[in-house]
Formats: structure tokens, C-alpha cells, sequence
């Protein structure tokens, strides 16, 4: 913990141009919400404290993060970046503290870090965080004097065509001194602007007249990317999304068509795994070595381990031993367990349930609330009959079983090792190990049966 550094960040503004009923700082990119992705920036820095500053919907944010040692502080109604920091005085207590938007979810630690380092080392009331781009429209300018010192950061509202023309503009990131000429100076904004807020930029011109300011100019501009509507999220996603695919493939993983696959900042993938376009893998998931994966997969939250294949299924919360076969078109929902080289064919659907090393469910089967034991053979339409209208029920089915097409076991049920179920039955006692169930009506055939219709 960093005892003099605290962080505030300010997630109270309403996000009109998001067009949503979440606030802006609970949308999501790479799987992660904005705000999740600034607190991790931050830890990066490890703050004695970091202060929330909420407002629209606030009550979304706190539950959406509940447990989490932050400390929140009530922007009502907000009045700008200025009077939001004013809102969090009595919060801050570290000699030092940065302040930044909830919605910068590429910024770099390194970047904090570097900021924090040259306000202390220079002394100053405020420094602030810039860069440069080919389109600046919407940022605030940066304005520095004949020698390079920065003078001021001008809003876009505010500025005139020779402002508008400079490519220097504010990545809304700052360190401040926790000191009484700085509160002072925030107590003196004014709303004098195009928009009636009270800007924190106001800070940078008065802190620059007392020879008390600078700007760290990062050299990665896409890394501050500012979200400020859907298009925004998108670039941010496509940014993210490049960084986290180039990574893997430099790290031994083949991924076939980049532009065309998906996959979380969390994802770890194993050496000599091969993913095939139209695959996105979201969330906590762990690939291991060798695996193929896709083309037409989609995984959130799962863990495969060595030379497992999976083709045009989906897995969600799923775990799968080492060279299992998932698909195509399989589904295995929470609580799926796949066995050391068992396969899953298509349409199987797995909720809750294991399925041993080498056992198969080719095609066509639902199991549920299930075990199956190690080399187990369940048939085409098979299924578990796991819920009776109020309760779920468990079904067993032992090592080396073989359960027949279109069977339907009644849970709770037990099929023992090594038992056989014929096609067509409906199970709802248990069957001993190494025996045989049948369990359907008696065939009964009308002979002429065509040849009678056609009479009557």
C-alpha cells in the first residue's frame, strides 16, 4: 500500500450518449465493466485509498461492486470534473492523490506510475496526463508557452479555431497535491464556460501561473481512449482484443484468422493450441497445450486441459480432461466435468453433470444432475429425467455402461457398472451392475392392417 498516494475516480456523470439504462462505468469490454478496468489500472499503483465519486444510478454501481473495500462520495446533481473532486475533499488523506474518469479502461499502469513520479519529483500543485492525435475533436486542448511549459488546457466548447487546431489534448488524468492552495483554488471555480460546469482544466491555468504545473505526454494514445458512447466501446474493444490475440501468438499459440476471433484479457492458452476464426472465449478460462479450438466455439469461464478439441459448441463453466472431444454443436452448461479422452458428441447437452475418462455420449442426449462413470456409452436421444416439477434428482450410471437410444431414466435413479439399458426404455427403478434392463410396451402388430383402411 502506497500511504501517500490516494486515487479518486469519477464515475457520477449520467453517460447520455451511451443511450442506456446503465451507467456508463457498467458496460462491458473484453467481459470486464469499464470501472473494472480502471480499478485494475490503479492496483497498479496500490493507493492507501481509492474514492468513488458516483452520482447517476449510484446505487448500480455499489451493488455491482459490493465487498470491495472502495469509498464512495455522492456527486448531487454533478456540476463537472471540478466539482466532483470538491465532493471527495473530505475523503482524501494521502499528501498526494490522482484523480481520473471511470470510463479509461486501456490506461496503463505504467502511465499512473510515470505521472505520480514526475508530481513529486518536480513538486508541483497539478500535473496532468496528455497526448497527441490525428483528430482531436471532443478533447480538451493543451496550450503550452514559447518553452515548452505547459500554460493551460482549454475544452473544446471553449476554444477558438487556433486552439482547435492543436493535436495536444488533456487524457482527463491528474495528480494533485493535497494541499490548501489547491482546495482554495477549487473553491474559487466559476461556471463562466460553455457549459456552466466547473472545470478541473481550470486548476491547470491557475496551478501554471504559479510555476507549479507540468504534463506528462504519453506516447501511446490509444491506451487513453476516453469512452464516450458505443463507438467508442467498439474501437476500445477492437484495441483491446488485438493487444490480448498478439500476446498469445507471440507467447506459441496459432491463431488462424485474428481479426475474426475473440478473447478475454484473462484468458491463459498453452503452447501449440490452434484457435480457428469465429471463436470467442470469454471471461476466466485456462486452455492447456495442444488444444484445437473452433472454428464456431464459444467459451466463458472454462478450463480445458491438454489436446482437447472443441468444434461449433459452446461451454460455459465447463471443465475438460486432456484430449476429450467436444462437437460439434455440443453444449455443456455449469457444472460440466469431461473425463481424460471422452467424447461429447453433437446436440449432447451437459448441465451439472460428469461424464468419466472415456466415456461417450455421441449425439443427441441430455444429461443432467448426472455421473457417468469412466468409459460409459450413452446412446442417440438419451436422456435424464433430473427434474420433477419442484425438485432436481440425481442420476448414476456406472463404469463400462451402455445406455440404449431414446432411453429416458427417471431420477433418482442408479444403472450399475457394466449394466446394459435397450433402446426405447423408461427407467425409474435401479439396475444392478452387469444386468439387463428393458423397459417398454409390448410390440403388438395387426397383420393387413393398409388393406383393412382401405376397405372401411
Amino acid at each position: 500500500m502506497n500511504s501517500g498516494l490516494d486515487v479518486v475516480i469519477l464515475a457520477a456523470g449520467k453517460g447520455t450518449r451511451m443511450r442506456s439504462q446503465y451507467p456508463k462505468v457498467l458496460h462491458h469490454l473484453g467481459g470486464t465493466c469499464l470501472l473494472e478496468h480502471v480499478l485494475r489500472t490503479v492496483a497498479g499503483v496500490h493507493p492507501q485509498r481509492t474514492i468513488v465519486v458516483l452520482g447517476h444510478k449510484q446505487h448500480q454501481v455499489q451493488e455491482a461492486f459490493s465487498g470491495r473495500e472502495l469509498v464512495y462520495v455522492t456527486q448531487d446533481p454533478p456540476a463537472g470534473t471540478g466539482h466532483a473532486v470538491r465532493c471527495a475533499k473530505a475523503a482524501v488523506h494521502a499528501p498526494q492523490f490522482v484523480v481520473l474518469p471511470g470510463d479509461v479502461p486501456l490506461l496503463p499502469p505504467q502511465a499512473v506510475e510515470e505521472l505520480v513520479e514526475q508530481h513529486k519529483k518536480s513538486r508541483n500543485l497539478v500535473t496532468v496526463l496528455t497526448t497527441e492525435v490525428a483528430d482531436p475533436t471532443g478533447y480538451g486542448r493543451v496550450l503550452r508557452g514559447a518553452g515548452g511549459q505547459l500554460t493551460a488546457v482549454v475544452e473544446e466548447a471553449d476554444a477558438g479555431e487556433e486552439v482547435r487546431s492543436v493535436r495536444e489534448i488533456n487524457a482527463g488524468v491528474y495528480c494533485l497535491s493535497n494541499a490548501p492552495q489547491l482546495w482554495s483554488a477549487l473553491d474559487e471555480l466559476s461556471p463562466a464556460n460553455a457549459q456552466g460546469e466547473l472545470y478541473l482544466t481550470e486548476l491547470v491555468r491557475v496551478a501554471a501561473e504559479l510555476g507549479a504545473a507540468s504534463a506528462l505526454l504519453w506516447p501511446r494514445s490509444e491506451e487513453l481512449i476516453g469512452i464516450n458512447d458505443r463507438r467508442d466501446l467498439a474501437q476500445a474493444e477492437r484495441i483491446l482484443n488485438q493487444r490480448t490475440i498478439e500476446k498469445l501468438m507471440l507467447s506459441g499459440v496459432t491463431v488462424v484468422d485474428p481479426e475474426h476471433t475473440y478473447v478475454s484479457p484473462q484468458t491463459l492458452v498453452g503452447q501449440d493450441t490452434v484457435v480457428f476464426p469465429g471463436t470467442h472465449i470469454h471471461g476466466e478460462c485456462w486452455l492447456g497445450r495442444g488444444c484445437r479450438i473452433g472454428p464456431g466455439t464459444q467459451m466463458i469461464d472454462s478450463q480445458l486441459e491438454d489436446g482437447v478439441t472443441v468444434e461449433w459448441s459452446v461451454l460455459q463453466g465447463a471443465q475438460v480432461g486432456a484430449e476429450a472431444h467436444i462437437g460439434p454443436y455440443a453444449h455443456l452448461r455449469p457444472g460440466a466435468r469431461i473425463g481424460k479422452r471422452a467424447r461429447v458428441g453433437n446436440f449432447v447437452e451437459l448441465k451439472a453433470a460428469s461424464l468419466g475418462d472415456g466415456a461417450k455420449a455421441g449425439h443427441l442426449a441430455y444429461i443432467g444432475d448426472a455421473t457417468i462413470g469412466a468409459g460409459a456409452n450413452i446412446g442417440a436421444g438419451a436422456i435424464t429425467c433430473n427434474y420433477d416439477g419442484t425438485s432436481k434428482h440425481p442420476t448414476h450410471i456406472g463404469a463400462g455402461a451402455f445406455i440404449g437410444s431414446n432411453v429416458a431414466l427417471v431420477a433418482p435413479v442408479t444403472i450399475g457398472d457394466h449394466a446394459v439399458v435397450g433402446a426405447g426404455s423408461v427407467i425409474t427403478q435401479d439396475v444392478p451392475p452387469g444386468a439387463l434392463a428393458v423397459a417398454r410396451a409390448t410390440q403388438v402388430v395387426k397383420p393387413s392392417w393398409k388393406d383393412r383402411r382401405e376397405v372401411t
